[in-house]
């Protein structure tokens, strides 16, 4: 089979494009062709596909008192880009494709390439990394009052106008309001997409909840390679948290629970825009037991993780289906998680880790200590978390569910 695989990405900017080259090689070991389309960048891993790829387009350099009519010309790209329905066109012309499976396509690739798969009689299967479909910021969060927000989970998406929830601009939440009522008037995702592609079980009731269609939305969870990751038990007196330094993260929360821990250390791994005030938190309120390590990935990430006790993962926003978990359990550590998103359903609360209030900084703290207070309990939790990998996230399974998705669609045009 021929699977044409789409993401505005070609190298590993974060969890999605960890599914996409996953899944792309393990249909590749069981000998599909897979056919990448996606977007120019300095950071693209090399393809055959290249010059089928879009102009890199990134918006952070997009100014419109600058430039006013580069940036409108940018604008009309990211509602219908006429570019990459040309160059898929193209691409399909040459390789004529049985399915197509979509990422991440808004702003840079958008939605236009949905009619030429019509067209061209593709089934196509969309996976929802994000809440774009159903949230113009894609998060379902207000990134300027930093609080969960679902007003528009009602399909008037006119509220990033009144919330500014985007960027803290009036500009940007005008640009995505616009965006995203433009798509849903004219049904482009709802009547283009044979199945939603839902990694959690709280994206397919999100979905649901805005009204996509309950025939095409579809629960999967993500695979992961089990081989490249080693449980180690021997770990040694420290845990992690792991992943991007931001407010919607619950850190802050992290930090002022770790006013209360004192038999052992955090250790923070990643970077973001909020590392310097963490540490000026740290600081102020004298909390000697954290340390950071910057930003770490591959090998480096899985010798931190194989020597730690356990794993924290305190959110204060709507997480998907969080690699982090996925890895952690992979190495055989028990996670401490928030009690939002599709956290809760992934984590077996007292047997592979532990669900606390999202934002309780008295009940975080109490549930580091109790982990911390029993070296076998991190053991016997870690030990059920990686056969609860081995199980769930398996890439044999996950191969056999996608097969069938794409048979059934192929089937059914």
């Amino acid at each position: 089979m021929k699977i044409l695989m789409v993401n505005k990405f070609f190298f590993i900017k974060g969890g999605v494009e960890r599914y996409f080259f996953e899944l792309s090689e393990i249909l590749k070991t069981h000998n599909h062709s897979v056919i990448p389309f996606s977007m120019k960048h300095p950071q693209n891993y090399s393809s055959d596909y290249e010059e089928f790829f879009i102009e890199n387009i990134d918006y952070h350099q997009i100014s419109f008192r600058k430039n006013p009519f580069r940036s409108l010309s940018v604008f009309f790209k990211m509602i219908y880009s006429l570019e990459a329905k040309r160059k898929m066109e193209k691409l399909i012309d040459k390789v004529k494709p049985d399915v197509a499976h979509l990422h991440m396509i808004d702003h840079q690739i958008s939605p236009s390439i949905l009619s030429v798969f019509h067209r061209h009689g593709i089934p196509v299967i969309y996976t929802a990394h994000h809440y774009k479909l159903v949230c113009p910021n894609y998060r379902l969060f207000n990134t300027r009052t930093q609080i969960i927000c679902e007003k528009c989970l009602d399909g008037h998406y006119y509220h990033p106008l009144i919330e500014r929830c985007h960027k803290n601009s009036l500009r940007a939440s005008f640009m995505i309001s616009v965006e995203t009522s433009i798509h849903k008037l004219f049904r482009l995702y709802e009547d283009n997409i044979d199945i939603f592609h839902a990694p959690s079980h709280f994206m397919e009731r999100k979905l649901l909840q805005a009204g996509i269609d309950k025939g095409k939305v579809e629960y999967l969870s993500f695979p992961i390679r089990m081989d490249e990751f080693v449980p180690d038990y021997n770990f040694q007196d420290y845990f992690v948290y792991y992943g991007r330094l931001s407010e919607e993260k619950g850190i802050f929360s992290l930090l002022k629970a770790m006013k209360q821990v004192r038999s052992s250390r955090l250790v923070l791994v990643g970077e973001g825009p909020e590392r310097q005030k963490l540490e000026e938190f740290i600081s102020k309120n004298q909390i000697p037991n954290v340390t950071f390590t910057g930003y770490k990935q591959g090998d480096e990430l899985r010798a931190i993780l194989a020597k730690a006790k356990f794993v924290v993962m305190p959110s204060e926003w709507y997480e998907n289906a969080p690699f982090v978990i996925y890895e952690s359990f992979a190495m055989g550590k028990p996670v401490i998680g928030s009690d939002l998103g599709g956290i809760p359903e992934l984590i077996e609360h007292q047997r592979t880790g532990l669900i606390f209030r999202s934002g309780d900084v008295e009940m975080l703290a109490a549930n580091i200590n109790f982990l911390l207070s029993s070296d076998q309990r991190i053991i016997s939790y870690g030990k059920r978390a990686r056969i609860q990998a081995e199980k769930q996230f398996s890439p044999h399974t996950h191969y056999k569910r996608i097969m069938e998705k794409y048979n059934r669609m192929l089937k059914k045009r």
